[in-house]
């Protein structure tokens, strides 16, 4: 094969800092990301545009955050379904059908409502991945951006100075570019992946499905209970419907099996798995696409190798009980897009990048057995119900007449109804892990890695409950403070470069610390101080209540929001203590200065 040099690459010219492999939500999240941070990025879709169908939904409040960062947030919600029309996930005979139980999303007490709002600036929300992609799309290209469609990455060759991109474009045949890193975002069945041999680790298949995409208004079939999850559990059909913008946009989800193959599935018989899914033999509905897909659980063995990365489902394969996988996807590229930074910027060797892997495994392998845990307990409800909601459908049950409903022993005053009634009901409540994980959110700590322990234990992992804890590992907590009469949140204090030391009291020894500190390690360090009086106030002293260190500690942040080191007491000398942390955050060998290993780093790199 015959590749001829990229224009960018011609001798002579700065090959690209970073490539990255696909313009799906976790892909267009790095490269604006790393752009806003300077990086030069050029992002390779092998499509000829975004995304056209809906696909992933939920997008929870830490990914809501990061966007809050990149300066989409308000759109992000202005283009989300409607908070109001969130408010169940309902198991049914069919839409228009029978209601055999709701799980309520706006229950709770008050108290815990409002301990959950407090905890965030931001709020998870409900919205198509076909409308998520053009924003971040947008503020990519805002900040200078480059994506690259129909461009397929055919091979991958990697050198101790680069990486060798072999690239078969639509419009012009093939060439080679090179770039100094390659980050993989091109989905489950990665062709960087599979390129690097890194193997997944995991079941291969759990479920076939089939997505069906469609157009309808089903408003008046919900009577009071819309929500975006519902479960078909019919004689004909069975499955998931998933409401994306509440009113129109809808996807019906059918597990299938052998002997029946995808292919089997025809226009008519998809037609009819929705009519009998919706229950309306009248009902209108418009569908626009078809596709089928292979749920898994799995975790790449490796998210690196040399100068290649895996990220969002290139790296992990979670099943979609929960809406796990792109926000993990999200907090993978705020937590790589530092770190290249500041190895590209030679603020830090290259061995930090190997704490990318260190940090992010341990999350997606939570996250994977939580999903999977999610989609096993679902079989709860389907055996107190005796009818299943994901047993394989047959294409020939969609096109036969309507099955008449089978009596499932539920009506009646009678014992046995009452109780198998009360079943349901308490096998439903017990699906709430599936649709709350607030504490896996918010909650997620990285024990080992880019950061310097301060001895305290870790808490018990929490896939509701979220404590906010200032601990190292752990993500900023949010408190909304007072300055200048104005409110800012603790999130908003973290720089884009560089890193956030927060102190208590306005001790010249700390600012003095940051000086030495911020000359030793060649990039900027933002001060601020907290309490009566200082740069900003805490007027419920909801900071002193969760910082954990004393009026003469410290705090320090790194630039993806999570802290890096906490000194719960003054040290005895804070300029030492502060450079041995961010030594030990950045991989800077102690005991060498900062500029003789960078300088040295960067002759290698």
């Amino acid at each position: 094969m015959s590749i001829s040099p990229h224009p960018k690459s011609a001798a002579g010219t700065k090959p690209i800092e970073v490539a990255i492999v696909g313009a799906g939500p976790v892909g267009l999240t790095l490269a604006g990301l790393l752009r806003k941070q300077g990086v030069g990025v050029t992002v390779y879709e092998r499509r000829a545009g975004l995304h056209r169908q809906p696909q992933a939904h939920v997008v929870n409040t830490r990914s809501m955050e990061v966007f809050r960062r990149l300066g989409i947030d308000r759109q992000v919600v202005a283009a989300a379904a409607p908070m109001a029309k969130l408010r169940a996930i309902t198991w049914r005979e069919s839409v228009a059908g029978r209601e055999f139980g709701i799980l309520s999303l706006m229950g709770g007490e008050a108290d815990e409502r409002m301990h959950r709002l407090s905890q965030s600036p931001a709020t998870f929300v409900n919205i198509a991945q076909n409308v998520l992609e053009p924003l971040l799309y947008r503020r990519l290209v805002e900040l200078g951006g480059d994506v690259k469609f129909g461009h397929t990455i055919v091979g991958v060759d990697q050198s101790q100075a680069g990486v060798c991109l072999e690239i078969n474009a639509d419009a012009g045949g093939e060439f080679a570019s090179t770039a100094d890193y390659i980050l993989a975002c091109d989905g489950a069945g990665s062709s960087v992946r599979r390129a690097l041999s890194i193997e997944m680790v995991g079941p291969t298949s759990l479920q076939k499905l089939i997505t069906v995409y469609f157009r309808a208004n089903l408003d008046r079939y919900f009577r009071g209970s819309p929500g975006p999850v519902h479960w078909i559990v019919g004689p004909d059909i069975r499955g998931v419907l998933i409401g994306f913008d509440m009113s129109r946009v809808w996807a019906l989800m059918t597990p299938y099996s052998e002997p029946d193959r995808p292919e089997d599935f025809t226009s008519d018989v998809v037609e009819q798995m929705v009519r009998k899914a919706i229950g309306d033999p009248d009902a209108e509905f418009e569908i626009s696409s078809v596709c089928n897909w292979n749920m898994s659980a799995q975790v790449a063995q490796s998210y690196q190798s040399g100068r290649a990365f895996l990220a969002g489902d290139a790296a992990h394969r979670f099943p979609p009980s929960g809406g796990l996988g792109l926000n993990t996807g999200i907090q993978d590229a705020y937590n790589l897009a530092w770190k290249l930074c500041a190895v590209i910027k030679g603020h830090a060797p290259s061995t930090l990048l190997e704490t990318y892997e260190q940090e992010r495994r341990p999350i997606a392998l939570i996250n994977c057995e939580q999903s999977l845990c999610n989609s096993m307990r679902m079989g709860e409800v389907d055996a107190a119900l005796g009818a299943s909601s994901m047993s394989p459908v047959r294409p020939i049950d969609a096109l036969h007449e309507v099955t008449p409903s089978p009596d499932l022993g539920l009506d009646g005053d009678h014992a046995e109804a009452v109780a198998k009634r009360a079943a349901v009901a308490s096998a439903i409540d017990a699906q709430i892990e599936h649709f709350d994980s607030f504490g896996l959110d918010l909650g997620a700590s990285y024990e080992s890695g880019a950061l310097s322990p301060d001895g305290t234990d870790a808490p018990p992992i929490s896939v509701r409950r979220y404590d906010p804890s200032a601990r190292p590992g752990a993500r900023l907590p949010h408190v909304w403070l007072a300055c200048r009469g104005k409110r800012v949140s603790t999130q908003d204090l973290v720089p884009d470069e560089g890193y956030l030391l927060i102190t208590r009291d306005k001790l010249k020894n700390w600012r003095s610390a940051v000086a030495v500190a911020s000359a030793e390690i060649g990039q900027p360090i933002r001060h601020v101080c907290i309490g009566p009086g200082a740069d900003f106030e805490d007027p419920q002293g909801a900071w002193e209540r969760v910082c954990g260190f004393d009026k003469e500690g410290a705090l320090l942040v790194r630039p993806d929001g999570h802290v890096g080191w906490r000194a719960l007491v003054k040290p005895k000398d804070p300029t030492v203590a502060l450079v041995t942390a961010l030594k030990s955050i950045l991989r800077i060998r102690q005991g060498v200065s900062a500029d003789r290993q960078l300088v040295s780093a960067r002759e290698t790199q």
